[in-house]
């Protein structure tokens, strides 16, 4: 016997609600090799081997309203765009998202190769939040 579940796109909406709209997204870019923390590792440990200087700030936004999407499935939060910029050439090797005020991190990009940012230079991070059945 065959079964089908579908989760109601009002509890997509619920659940993003909860968790992202009106929270503050923070953007950390990072460097740790590679051995070291992972994506259950948490925000404190990320922030031990963040960036630091050479113009680097990490990046902070509060999250909007989102909608659901009936092409993708999707309940989609407003594209973000999380911009870097340097005075001195700087690199990292992990990108790290995290709402403001939680102990664990929401995600984590690595780059290999590392990432370098030149002096004078601005480097943009697109990034989607979603809730997905």
């Amino acid at each position: 016997m065959a079964q089908s579940t579908q989760i109601s796109t009002k509890e997509l909406k619920r659940v993003a609600a909860e968790s992202y709209e009106g929270k503050t997204l923070k953007v950390m870019l990072c460097t740790v090799g590679a051995s070291g923390f992972t994506q259950e590792s948490t925000v404190a440990n990320w922030q031990s081997v963040e960036q630091s200087g050479s113009g680097y700030v990490r990046f902070s936004i509060v999250i909007g309203t989102g909608s659901y999407n009936n092409v993708s499935g999707l309940y989609a939060l407003p594209q973000i765009n999380a911009a870097f910029v340097a005075t001195t050439a700087y690199s990292w090797d992990r990108v790290v998202l995290y709402i403001d005020g939680e102990t664990f991190i929401h995600s984590l990009v690595s780059e290999t190769p590392n990432q370098t940012l030149q002096s004078g230079a601005t480097y943009t991070y697109t990034l989607s939040l979603t809730t997905d059945d």
